[in-house]
C-alpha cells in the first residue's frame, strides 16, 4: 500500500460534523502528530446532527449535544476554524479560499463536506414552502413549528421522515405521510420489517399513503397526483439527500454519487481524502456511499491508517438505527430484491430477520431486539470475513 512516509506540515479538514471530528479523532489515536486543522460552515461547537430527529424531537426537545466537549479539541491539539467557508481549492499549489477572504494551505486535504436535503423538485408547484431537517438551524425551526401546529404532513417515507411523524404524533398532531414507493423504507428495510413498522404507525393513528406522488404543496397542505388534498398547517420534505461535491467537482476530481474514493479513502488526488456523507467507497469490493455514524467511523481509521503507514481496517458491515416513537429499528448489511428471508418473532413486538443470497448471510435486522441483534451481528460479521479470506 501507498503512504506519505513522512507526515506532510499538516492535514486539513473541511467540514466539522461527525465526518470530520473522526478523522481527526482517528488521526491522534494513531499517533499522528503534526498539524490538524477541522473548518467548519457553522459557528457553533460540531454536535450530534443524527439525534435532530430522534432524541432532539422528543419530550422537551433537548438542543443536540456537541460530539466532543471544547477542551477535547485543545487536549488533542485539534486547531477549530468554526464559521469559516470554503469556497474553493487550488491542487496544484494546495490552497483553500476562504470566503473571508484569505487562504489554507494544507499538506493532506480531507473533504467532509457532508450532504444537503435533495430538493423536491423545481416543476413542484410550492416546493419552496416544504420545511427540511438537516442542520441545527433547520431543527430549531421545526421544534418550534412542532409546539403551534396541530398537523403536518411528511413528503417521504424513509428513516427521517418517519421519525419526525412518530414525534409529532406523540405530540398531539395529525400526521400524514405520504411516500411514493409502495412500502416505507424500501432502501433500508426487507419487507417483512417493513410491514410491520407500517401497522404501527396506522395504529398510532399516522395516515400513511403509499404508491402516491406529490403535485404540490400549498399553504393548506399538499396537493396529491391524483387530485386529492391532505391538509396541514406545515409541510416536511424528505425525501434523502445528495452528497455535497461542489469544492471537489471545481477542483477536477471525479464524482458520482459523491467524492470517488478507493478503500482507503483517497480521491483521484493522492493529497485529497473524501469522508462521510459527501463520499462515494470502494467498500467490500462495491462503490457505496453510506450515510452512517458506523461507516464514517470505519472510513476514519482507513484514513488514519493510509496517512500513518498502519494496516488498513478490517472492513465490516455497517450498522442503521433508527428510533420512531416506541419502535426500535437496528439494520446492517445489504437490502435486495432478490435475498432469502428468514424472520423470527422473539416477543410480541419483538422481530429478528435474517437475510440471505446463495446460502451467504449478508443481512440483519431488528425490531425492539437489541440484544439479537447484537448477537446475530457476530454471524454476520463472522461470514463477512470468512468470504474474504476464502
Amino acid at each position: 500500500m501507498d503512504t506519505f512516509g513522512a507526515y506532510p506540515q499538516s492535514v486539513v479538514i473541511v467540514g466539522a460534523s461527525h465526518a470530520g471530528v473522526a478523522a481527526a479523532t482517528e488521526l491522534r489515536n494513531a499517533g499522528y502528530e503534526s498539524e490538524i486543522i477541522l473548518v467548519g460552515e457553522e459557528e457553533g461547537m460540531p454536535y450530534h446532527r443524527p439525534h435532530l430527529s430522534k432524541d432532539c424531537l422528543a419530550g422537551e426537545m433537548p438542543a443536540p449535544k456537541p460530539i466532543r466537549p471544547e477542551s477535547f479539541y485543545d487536549e488533542r491539539m485539534i486547531t477549530l476554524r468554526l464559521g469559516t467557508c470554503v469556497t474553493g481549492i487550488d491542487r496544484r499549489a494546495k490552497t483553500l479560499f476562504l470566503a473571508e477572504g484569505g487562504r489554507l494551505s494544507y499538506g493532506v486535504l480531507i473533504l467532509a463536506t457532508g450532504a444537503s436535503a435533495r430538493s423536491l423538485p423545481a416543476v413542484l408547484q410550492g416546493a419552496e414552502r416544504a420545511a427540511i431537517l438537516r442542520d441545527k438551524s433547520d431543527w430549531e425551526a421545526l421544534s418550534n413549528a412542532l409546539l403551534d401546529k396541530a398537523s403536518l404532513a411528511v413528503i417521504g417515507g424513509g428513516l427521517i421522515g418517519l421519525e419526525v411523524a412518530a414525534a409529532a404524533r406523540e405530540r398531539g398532531l395529525s400526521v400524514t405521510v405520504v411516500e411514493a414507493a409502495p412500502r416505507l423504507m424500501m432502501r433500508t428495510l426487507y419487507p417483512e420489517i417493513a410491514a410491520y413498522v407500517l401497522g404501527e404507525h396506522r395504529h398510532k393513528g399516522i395516515d400513511i399513503r403509499l404508491g402516491v406522488t406529490v403535485a404540490g404543496v400549498t399553504e393548506q397542505g399538499l396537493t396529491l397526483g391524483d387530485g386529492s388534498k391532505v391538509d396541514a398547517d406545515l409541510v416536511l420534505s424528505s425525501v434523502g439527500s445528495e452528497p455535497r461535491t461542489d469544492l471537489a467537482t471545481a477542483a477536477g476530481l471525479p464524482c458520482s454519487n459523491g467524492v470517488d474514493t478507493d478503500a482507503c479513502g483517497r480521491t483521484a488526488d493522492p493529497s485529497i481524502f473524501a469522508i462521510g456523507d459527501c463520499a462515494h467507497w470502494d467498500h467490500q469490493g462495491a462503490s457505496t456511499r453510506h450515510e452512517s455514524v458506523a461507516a464514517t467511523q470505519f472510513q476514519a481509521r482507513a484514513i488514519a491508517a493510509a496517512l500513518t503507514g498502519k494496516s488498513a481496517p478490517v472492513q465490516i458491515p455497517f450498522r442503521l438505527w433508527s428510533f420512531q416513537g416506541k419502535l426500535r429499528l437496528q439494520m446492517s448489511g445489504q437490502v435486495l430484491p432478490d435475498a432469502e428471508t428468514r424472520i423470527e418473532q422473539l416477543e410480541e413486538n419483538s422481530f429478528l430477520l435474517r437475510a440471505f443470497q446463495d446460502g451467504n448471510l449478508i443481512a440483519i435486522q431488528a425490531l425492539n431486539a437489541p440484544r439479537s441483534f447484537i448477537a446475530a451481528i457476530g454471524e454476520l460479521e463472522s461470514g463477512l470475513t470468512d468470504r474474504m479470506t476464502a
